[in-house]
């Protein structure tokens, strides 16, 4: 989440990390891209994380992937 604030809303990552320290932050951090109209590049950028993260996994133990 993070690191998709570093890139795509800069100017909150303050307010983000501040979240993070306390309960609820998840659905602040919703409630951010809502109103920053980012919900769905936030979705993107997770799907396109997870899947490189999944890749580099498979690599690691040597998986093969097939698309």
């Amino acid at each position: 989440m993070i690191a998709f604030v570093r890139e795509f809303l800069p100017d909150d990552l303050d307010e983000v990390r501040y979240f993070f320290s306390k309960r609820g932050a998840y659905q602040k951090f919703k409630a951010l891209l809502s109103r920053r109209g980012a919900i769905d590049a936030w979705h993107d950028y997770r799907n396109q994380a997870t899947e490189r993260a999944s890749r580099d996994w498979c690599e690691v133990h040597t998986i093969e992937i097939v698309d």
